[in-house]
């Protein structure tokens, strides 16, 4: 499948849509302003966890997010943060008590390919204090980056460390390294 014809499951949509609604009316409102006439129906529309969804629905998020907030990187970061959060309920944070965070990134390779039609992550390094993760993606969405990055400091801190803000390079066209580190 091309990143022409991508797909990602309502599940992901609905870990940045439902704490922006919840939380942050006021900005969910800004961005439906920025979001095209059949984004603003899709949205206003029932997502459903386990459906498919064309990932063209997640660019149209992002980018009017990142009007709505006029390209503030730290807002994407705290969109990321949002969803870690919205994603690590009861059953995960158990098993935050007993894994490790490059336990957790590692199940976050697997996640993704359960997520999103196109793309692959993986844990290439880790470490007592850190780890290196690389995302292929041809087909990733605007400022998704920052997202990943707040998402993992969110990640950090559930496991009761000291994040140092995550980092992250693109390597090549459709390659990002993602460095995180953290104070125990």
């Amino acid at each position: 499948m091309g990143a022409l014809d991508a797909q990602v499951k309502g599940y992901s949509l609905l870990s940045y849509v439902t704490p922006l609604q919840r939380e942050h009316p006021a900005l969910w409102a800004r961005i439906e302003g920025e979001l095209d006439e059949p984004s603003r129906r899709f949205y206003a529309e029932p997502i459903y966890a386990n459906t498919w969804y064309s990932r063209q629905h997640m660019h149209r998020l992002m980018r009017a997010f990142e009007i709505a907030v006029h390209g503030d990187r730290t807002k994407l970061r705290e969109l990321g943060r949002m969803a870690a959060h919205y994603q690590v309920n009861l059953i995960y944070r158990m098993f935050l008590k007993f894994a490790t965070p490059a336990m957790v990134f590692k199940r976050a390779s697997s996640l993704w390919s359960r997520q999103s039609t196109v793309g692959a992550f993986s844990v290439v390094t880790e470490g007592s204090h850190h780890l290196v993760g690389e995302l292929q993606d041809p087909d990733l969405p605007m400022g998704l980056p920052d997202v990943m990055a707040g998402w993992s400091d969110a990640i950090i801190e559930m496991f009761r460390f000291t994040p140092e803000p995550t980092t992250w390079e693109r390597v090549a066209s459709d390659r990002w390294r993602f460095f995180v580190r953290w104070k125990v």
